[in-house]
């Protein structure tokens, strides 16, 4: 029998910006309305970097030593370019930039990286986060906190956790690239932009009755499904078998399109409806879609929603990634160039998108499936000084029909984090079309 996996938290302490918020910012920043109408949730990332054997003891604690102090010197330096996360958020309408700080957290693990990443667990993995990610602390708490988890040999799990307020997965991504280049010295950081809320500035009339978004919960489980490249190209095969004229669906398309139609099935057989519908509403990240595209490291939440249906239960793949590809032109054809065309009405579209999700969301009548792709953002990039990191993760969460799509390690692979109601994934554990393209969960190496 495994021993129990032990994570104790050893020190706790806020880490200021290492000089003040600059004085032309004069103590605020506005959010946008798209982060007005986020729920109340962080955003969270999991960073797993290997150790150097574990070694004499007096020699460990060195090593821990440094990268404890690299991590918190850094985190300081990064936060005088990232203020606002060292701030507080004041009626969900400003940020009070007042340098109050981010936490920092140091925890020991009883075990080796390998006890961890051998067989990966939700609920483990949920341990090494600073913060549970649906604390109310997101509205108007701590903005930034972050975990050192510490293994036995050596090794090294960085949680960190983004009030969503503030913090999209893109977010994320630049964050992390600026704290890593500042841990390295480097001179190239970028300082965030704050174009967002010039463009959907926030309604300050809104404040107290504003229709912030609650995501649907349930009994659910979590499950992490591997496709590595080969299995992705045979996908994207199947996925052109009946349609070669079709150009090939990327790889996100073809894994949120098998996933899509495989939990729509458990679902099906679940409820004994076989001809219910489902929609795939999928995230997109609008930065680089609009006619004057905004920078990469523009803080906030910038994100639309295409939403895909199916009513036929029948449906092949093909006919699913086409289905996909052509409301997501659609989409891209009509939506961004309404964010551009006066708040008035950058602010009809956001409020009319935020009502169509929520209507979709809470129909009992269909199995709306929420996905994001968090492909492409360079997580296995973040390199502190001690190299990149073997593994990303996520936290699990309780919200139903949730699917986010991470890149593997060598970028050519996907994770998909997956987490429905229990009686639809037991349903989804025999599904041998999904099987013979994905792992269940298999071990991390290195």
């Amino acid at each position: 029998m495994a021993a129990e996996i032990k994570i104790e938290v050893a020190s706790r302490e806020t880490i200021k910006p290492s000089s003040p918020t600059p004085e032309e910012v004069n103590g605020t920043v506005k959010l946008s309305l798209s982060d007005q109408l986020c729920p109340v949730l962080y955003v969270t990332a999991l960073l797993f970097y290997p150790g150097e054997g574990e070694g004499d003891d007096n020699v460990r604690a060195q090593l821990v030593a440094d990268k404890s102090w690299r991590l918190k010197s850094s985190l300081s330096n990064v936060l005088t370019r990232y203020f606002p996360l060292a701030g507080r958020i004041r009626d969900n309408f400003w940020i009070d930039c007042n340098d109050e700080g981010a936490a920092y957290i140091e925890a020991e693990v009883n075990c080796a990286l390998g006890d961890v990443l051998g067989k990966p667990d939700p609920a483990v993995l949920k341990r090494l986060f600073p913060v549970n990610m649906e604390s109310t602390e997101a509205a108007s708490g701590l903005l930034l906190l972050m975990q050192a988890n510490f293994f036995k040999c050596g090794g090294l799990a960085i949680g960190i956790a983004i009030s969503h307020k503030l913090c999209d997965a893109s977010t994320m991504s630049s964050f992390i690239k600026a704290w890593t280049g500042m841990a390295r010295g480097s001179v190239e950081v970028l300082a965030p932009d704050f174009a967002i809320s010039s463009l959907i500035p926030p309604l300050k009339h809104l404040v107290d009755n504003l229709p912030v978004a609650e995501l649907p919960k349930g009994l659910c489980v979590t499950r992490r499904y591997v496709f590595d490249s080969s299995r992705i190209a045979a996908l994207k095969a199947r996925a052109t078998r009946c349609n070669e004229d079709a150009p090939e669906p990327s790889r996100v398309e073809a894994v949120s399109a098998l996933i899509w139609k495989c939990a729509g099935n458990a679902s099906r057989r679940n409820l004994g409806a076989p001809s219910r519908r489902t929609v795939l509403s999928q995230a997109v990240n609008l930065r680089k879609r609009l006619m004057s595209p905004l920078p990469e490291h523009s803080i906030g939440n910038f994100l639309g929603s295409v939403h895909t249906p199916n009513d036929d239960p029948e449906a092949e793949l093909h006919s699913l990634v086409n289905n996909l590809r052509a409301y997501m032109k659609d989409y891209l054809e009509t939506y961004p160039i309404r964010l551009e065309q006066g708040q008035e009405n950058a602010m009809k579209a956001i409020f009319e998108a935020a009502g169509k999700f929520g209507s979709l969301m809470n129909d009992e009548s269909i199995d709306f499936y929420n996905c994001s792709s968090w492909c492409n953002l360079q997580f296995y990039e973040a390199d502190f000084g001690w190299g990149n990191p073997i593994w990303m993760s996520l936290d699990s969460t309780e919200f139903k029909n949730s699917v986010v799509l991470l890149d593997a390690r060598d970028g050519e692979g996907i994770e998909v984090w997956l987490t429905l109601r229990i009686p639809d994934m037991a349903e989804l554990d025999h599904d041998k079309e999904l099987l013979e393209f994905a792992s269940l969960n298999p071990s991390v190496t290195w």
